[in-house]
């Protein structure tokens, strides 16, 4: 079923293969997954997330950060302005949910521009090729990946990882690689006990975890903050 379902469909139907995917999810629901966020942070920002968890990004959230960082010196109350002008916080695709990934992000060219731009998508997605904002956002934190143990339960609505269980399944069976990165969002604030670490720029396995120093353009870190 789920060969001919991700394969030449000819015979299964898309109520079949959901079925098999909510059966995968009931055995996965009681454990918790291995995850990578990648992302830039101050060191403050850093310090609340090891002692308070992740927040859901919202427009609130997203202003918050900017005041805090503003208030640090990072940079001036002009800046900042024009931050919480020119921001997408309020997409659907972005507000409400913290996204992971499934592997290790080493040689990952989808989480350079996470890396190289505080603010997150939201922010830096309006404003990274312009002249003025973007260097700034290039200057503000770290480059860091928060590494988490999450849950099942937290992705209760989706089929993300399931389904990438069943591609790779098959692809194994076929004898082939299943070139797929897993990935999914968490819809519900992160609790600081899911926080495995912050693996930042500066620490020894940095590098490793993300194969940066392959990155054509190198990634940067002249924060102080």
């Amino acid at each position: 079923m789920l060969d001919d379902w991700l394969g030449a469909q000819c015979f299964a139907s898309p109520y079949q293969y959901d079925e098999i995917i909510r059966r995968l999810y009931a055995v996965l629901r009681d454990h918790e997954i291995l995850a990578w966020h990648s992302t830039r942070l101050t060191q403050p920002e850093i310090a609340r997330i090891l002692a308070e968890g992740m927040e859901l990004p919202t427009v609130e959230t997203l202003m918050r950060r900017i005041d805090a960082a503003e208030a640090q010196g990072v940079f001036p109350q002009a800046i900042a302005a024009q931050f919480k002008r020119r921001h997408q916080a309020d997409s659907a695709t972005r507000q409400g949910r913290i996204w992971f990934l499934f592997t290790r992000p080493n040689h990952d060219d989808g989480i350079q521009d996470f890396l190289r731009f505080w603010g997150g998508e939201a922010l830096y997605a309006a404003i990274d090729r312009d002249r003025e904002l973007g260097p700034v956002l290039r200057s503000v934190g770290v480059p860091a990946i928060v590494e988490a143990a999450i849950p099942m339960s937290f992705f209760e609505d989706s089929l993300g990882f399931e389904s990438h269980i069943a591609g790779q399944y098959c692809a194994w069976r076929a004898g082939r690689d299943h070139d797929a990165v897993p990935h999914d969002r968490v819809l519900a604030p992160l609790p600081a006990h899911s926080i495995r670490r912050i693996v930042a720029f500066h620490d020894a396995e940095f590098a490793e975890l993300t194969g940066c120093g392959t990155y054509i353009d190198p990634l940067a870190c002249d924060a102080t903050v």
